[in-house]
């Protein structure tokens, strides 16, 4: 599945690192499509096996660290001066903490299904909301790239979405939380059910969180 997204790179041009970090991040949409997959299993709004869906997110995370370990290599080999390579760094960096989060999530989803736990119905709106908006904040920074390489004056406009976007998420956050502590109020969440509910929550805004930052971070090369 790699081959259509990846090649060697072989130069160390600004370019090819940011097609490389353009490729890294499609890789990551295909992991949160299957993340939100996996919120809906939970929830009971669709079938799967979600040990499997998992494994598919940790397999596709372990080969994009395989092909991807040497970018920072790359970028330090660059003859681009000091600020261009830390700039670069950053944004490969955030990527890189994009992919962690991921992962962890769908940890943290199984580790929910492992207790047993039962998502409430009354979460499911906000909550296939707050996925979505996640996947919409990743669109939005492939699309920031794919202008940086294109059309570099429309990145600021897809900066400024993104921070909309996040605005949005924390606010869905809010409501995911106002519903879920109502519930526990009213008894009907065991303990371990409402924390790791909880957890999956803010983890999933930890993903936008880190999406906003990287897609912030193309706002530094712009002034190289």
């Amino acid at each position: 599945m790699f081959d259509k997204y990846f090649g060697f790179l072989r130069s160390h041009d600004e370019d090819s690192i940011i097609q490389s970090l353009l490729d890294h991040s499609k890789i990551d949409s295909e992991e949160l499509h299957i993340l939100e997959k996996m919120l809906f299993v939970l929830m009971g709004q669709d079938t799967g096996d979600l040990d499997n869906m998992h494994y598919q997110i940790n397999n596709i995370n372990i080969e994009n660290v395989k092909i991807f370990e040497t970018v920072a290599d790359y970028i330090i080999q660059s003859n681009f001066d000091f600020q261009k390579q830390y700039d670069l760094l950053r944004l490969q960096q955030r990527i890189d903490a994009v992919s962690g989060l991921i992962i962890a999530t769908a940890k943290r989803m199984i580790l929910t299904k492992n207790i047993g736990t039962q998502v409430p119905d009354a979460l499911f709106p906000s909550l296939k909301k707050l996925s979505k908006l996640v996947i919409d904040s990743q669109d939005t920074f492939i699309e920031a790239i794919q202008k940086f390489q294109s059309s570099r004056k429309d990145v600021i406009r897809l900066i400024h979405k993104s921070e909309e976007l996040e605005n949005m998420v924390d606010n869905t956050r809010t409501e995911c939380l106002e519903v879920l502590y109502r519930l526990a109020n009213e008894n009907h969440l065991r303990m371990g059910d409402l924390a790791a509910i909880e957890g999956v929550i803010e983890y999933f805004e930890d993903i936008s969180d880190a999406i906003k930052s990287a897609t912030t971070s193309l706002d530094w090369l712009l002034l190289n």
